[in-house]
């Protein structure tokens, strides 16, 4: 993965980087107001299917501050769980499934999702 990525015209800048994961970090809005990025890697075990699995996330966090100079952070996540069976097509129908719903605009399923949608 690149050292600096551009996202949504954000330009996260590399903060610190190991095995397990890494940080990107984007202050244009001020130090104390960051857009964060956040990508982490683990091993584990599905126990449902008795597998191992890679775990691999990918965290947005914005903090913003309200009227009284408060921090609070908005954050989207998005987690995917590649079995060490899982095929590289496997893994790729996946994904283009996810980018279809979270891209989709008509219906807009993140809408919906954030309105409760069951």
């Amino acid at each position: 993965m690149d050292h600096d990525i551009t996202l949504n015209s954000i330009a996260f800048k590399l903060t610190f980087n190991e095995r397990a994961g890494s940080e990107r970090q984007s202050t244009t809005r001020g130090v104390n107001t960051p857009d964060l990025m956040v990508i982490k890697h683990q091993d584990a075990r599905d126990n449902t299917y008795k597998v191992d699995t890679k775990r691999h996330l990918l965290r947005i966090d914005r903090v913003d501050q309200d009227s009284e100079g408060l921090a609070y952070a908005t954050s989207a996540y998005l987690v995917v769980v590649v079995p060490e069976k899982a095929t590289t097509a496997q893994v790729d129908d996946v994904i283009a499934t996810m980018r279809a719903a979270v891209a989709s605009t008509t219906p807009d399923y993140l809408e919906q999702l954030l309105n409760n949608e069951r």
